[in-house]
């Protein structure tokens, strides 16, 4: 099963909803969302659509990142009205980064009853309270056990409760647009392929935009696309960043996204890729349209859930 790792913009929740229109396996997919805006609207829009589908949406309760980082009860709350709406698909999913957040989910995982209704967890770092931690999780109805690839070896011994799986972040992310030039191609993860055979029952991963979180940002020099793809000689994901070419200064975006849009088509036909987001790729293509830099976003990631859910 497949627990792609999205946090709650825009574009990343659009590409959650866009993909509820195709006929993939839905059984095959968790996604976990971690709410960065205070406006959680467009979250409910996307918990709705997956809750006809049947599919379990993992709400990080102690975001990390953006607006809601100290606003606990706010998530809470609409978890809690999203219920009485009659919308059970939500999990409660806590971070565990620090003795704080160990903390903060006995507080609240006690109070709120998740420990009988069922919750996640994701060890993003070691604590010092690891046994207590694990003899809790034990003992409690927890759901998906998810541990980051940093601390794999040391944090998966001992839990047997949950469903265990681990996150990682295969997308290395450079400084500047521009350094993808000498990385056109790389291998990007073959997790899909061994997570079974290595004793998990999940795996989840930042998809093609990695796991580093900024808000907004300037014009760019040079405009990147990056697509995941199966290498047919192995079992790899790579991963192609398809780069601009007049990248001297942050003028005309669209006709450097057009430059770096024509060396995608010509790949995923070499190729016969064929997703949904490769077919708005060629429209866009075939009618000269410039959608935004959100959108290239939005179908890198659609582009990459459609690719795992065809693969596991």
């Amino acid at each position: 099963m497949y627990l792609p790792f999205l946090r709650g913009k825009q574009y990343e929740l659009l590409a959650l909803r866009e993909l509820s229109t195709l006929p993939l396996d839905f059984s095959k997919i968790s996604p976990i969302i971690e709410p960065v805006k205070k406006e959680l609207k467009s979250i409910a829009t996307a918990i709705k659509i997956m809750d006809k589908l049947g599919v379990i949406v993992q709400l990080v309760v102690n975001p990390e990142h953006g607006d809601l980082k100290k606003s606990n009860d706010q998530i809470f709350d609409f978890i809690e009205q999203m219920s009485s709406d009659g919308h059970e698909n939500i999990l409660p999913t806590y971070l565990i980064s620090n003795e704080r957040d160990f903390t903060f989910l006995k507080v609240n995982g006690e109070a709120r009853d998740h420990f009988n209704t069922g919750y996640s967890l994701i060890h993003l770092n070691q604590i010092s309270s690891a046994n207590d931690l694990k003899a809790l999780v034990n003992s409690t109805e927890i759901r998906f056990n998810i541990i980051h690839v940093n601390h794999l070896i040391a944090l998966r011994r001992g839990y047997t409760n949950g469903t265990l799986g681990f996150l990682s972040d295969p997308f290395v992310k450079q400084k500047r647009n521009v350094d993808y030039e000498d990385l056109e191609d790389e291998i990007f993860s073959s997790d899909y392929f061994h997570y079974k055979n290595e004793g998990f029952s999940v795996f989840s991963d930042y998809l093609s935009i990695g796991a580093g979180f900024m808000e907004g940002g300037m014009l760019p020099y040079a405009v990147v696309i990056h697509l995941t793809y199966k290498d047919e000689h192995s079992d790899d994901i790579r991963i192609k960043h398809f780069l601009s070419d007049s990248n001297e200064d942050a003028s005309d975006t669209a006709g450097k996204f057009g430059e770096a849009l024509t060396k995608l088509v010509a790949f995923i036909d070499e190729e016969h890729i064929h997703t949904i987001a490769s077919e708005h790729f060629r429209d866009y293509h075939n009618r000269g349209a410039f959608p935004g830099l959100g959108m290239l976003k939005k179908l890198s990631i659609m582009h990459h859930i459609e690719l795992i859910q065809s693969l596991i």
